[in-house]
């Protein structure tokens, strides 16, 4: 297409006619033809004579190739001329009209101009001013914003609850990774003690074999010495003269029946140390019964060694000589009715009170058709009937053969559990104030209370049963 303006005309001028863009670095054949200089370069790569120009297909017999410098700055003037030439195109016109865009197709969906008005595609269509349609779609976005900011708003904030997770996790993590390092440090610590006195002792055992060894050796060096004298005697003795050995042979006889020494007593060398190596043997222990290294940690250690208090029985409760079990004797004794005792409920409290740390204990079941256990406060009311929830400081699990297994918070909750459990371990965590139940015999866990424990609690024992309860033995870690 033929240029139009002078500066259309200018830009061709300044345009290869090869590349049909800018000359970059222009040169002149001999026929008065210009290239790029990379554009004639390309074409006439491989040849090494007749050299056609591009344009004319004059042939040149050498490539002579000259620099034309005006070339070059009229090109450079081009480029800025076409730069400041070229006007922006005037917005919000149509495309196909070139009219401003004043309506908008209800139809369609689009803003349209006069002319797109009365065409066939437009003409049955409900069309409004643009400002009108604005202003209505504007209305509608509004009423869909809201909702999205508040999707927003709900997922920012399950954002921010999942990294509070994370955090909390890493922080509970950390924790736990530092309370397992102590743990760890100071069973290292008790076990390094162990072994120091388990050599010790081991040690003093050898100095004491030792010793016996060297007493034995003295004793039988002294009697061989005397053998050996006596037998040198009787030697010499036997070379004299019939008259000379006759003379006192009666003396040399009694000395040889008198030389008798007592057979010196064998010393054992095995080192039969008169202590036990206890602490490994019961670690062994726990970590066997308690079913791995990880329940030993998490309980075996924190051990209480619970008895039952009979200052708290219910009269109609018998307590075991060793006050380790209780049972229902399904009449009343002839006991004190002090403020200590339970009057009404028959329960019972151990002995022992705890207002800090962990502790673990064991209770045997059996088939006790109903009873319950756990913690309650020392202050906890003794005298009528007593309500077994936290609002009244106790904290228990209740096993019924019938019923299955419960605990009273609030309300009564059935705990599902496939089995009753036979034997009931309680954990009380003071600090963290948890009370935790488990079957102990499979080591699951039942059921945990929470709260934040002010005095001091007690285990706590709800019977009414012939089928004693019986506080567990478990062996002593250390």
């Amino acid at each position: 297409m033929a240029a139009t303006t002078p500066a259309e005309s200018l830009q061709d001028e300044a345009s290869c006619s090869m590349c049909l863009d800018y000359f970059t670095d222009p040169v002149m054949t001999d026929c008065g033809h210009n290239f790029c200089r990379s554009c004639i370069t390309q074409t006439w790569k491989g040849r090494d004579t007749d050299f056609p120009c591009p344009q004319c297909r004059a042939m040149s017999l050498q490539a002579n190739l000259r620099p034309n410098r005006q070339l070059a700055n009229m090109t450079e003037i081009a480029k800025k001329l076409s730069q400041t030439s070229v006007r922006p195109k005037e917005e919000n016109l149509c495309e196909k009209h070139e009219e401003k865009l004043k309506l908008f197709c209800e139809e369609d969906l689009r803003v349209i101009c006069h002319i797109c008005r009365e065409s066939r595609d437009h003409r049955s269509h409900t069309v409004i001013p643009i400002e009108e349609a604005a202003q209505e779609y504007k209305e509608k976005l509004k009423m869909h914003l809201e909702p999205l900011r508040k999707n927003l708003e709900d997922l920012l904030k399950f954002q921010s609850t999942e990294g509070k997770k994370a955090a909390d996790l890493r922080r509970e993590t950390e924790i736990k990774r530092q309370k397992l390092e102590s743990e760890f440090e100071e069973l290292q610590q008790s076990l390094n003690k162990e072994k120091q006195i388990i050599f010790s002792k081991l040690e003093e055992e050898e100095k004491k074999i030792l010793q016996r060894i060297t007493e034995t050796v003295t004793q039988l060096e002294e009697q061989s010495s005397s053998l050996i004298q006596l037998i040198s005697e009787i030697e010499e003795k036997s070379q004299q003269l019939a008259t000379e050995l006759l003379k006192d042979v009666k003396d040399a006889l009694s000395r040889c029946q008198e030389m008798k020494f007592p057979e010196p007593e064998a010393v054992s060398t095995d080192l039969k140390m008169g202590f036990q190596l206890s602490y490994p043997r019961q670690l062994k222990k726990w970590i066997t019964k308690f079913g791995g290294f990880d329940w030993w940690m998490e309980f075996g250690r924190y051990t209480a060694n619970v008895t039952l208090d009979p200052e708290t029985a219910h009269p109609n409760l018998v307590l075991s000589q060793d006050r380790k079990s209780v049972r229902s004797g399904n009449r009343r004794q002839n006991v004190p009715d002090t403020p200590q005792r339970f009057d009404i409920d028959p329960c019972v409290l151990g002995s022992e009170g705890f207002s800090s740390g962990r502790h673990y204990w064991e209770v045997e079941v059996g088939d006790d058709p109903f009873c319950q256990l756990g913690v309650c406060n020392d202050s906890v009311r003794r005298k009528g009937e007593i309500k077994l929830s936290p609002e009244e400081g106790l904290w228990t699990l209740g096993l019924w053969n019938e019923q299955g297994c419960w605990t009273l918070t609030s309300l009564v909750t059935e705990l599902p559990l496939s089995e009753i459990p036979r034997a009931v371990g309680i954990l009380l965590d003071y600090e963290a104030g948890k009370v935790s139940f488990y079957d102990a015999d499979n080591k699951s866990h039942v059921f945990t209370f929470t709260n934040t424990f002010t005095g001091k609690l007690r285990p706590f024992f709800w019977t009414n049963s012939e089928i004693p309860l019986r506080i567990r033995q478990v062996p002593a870690w250390n």
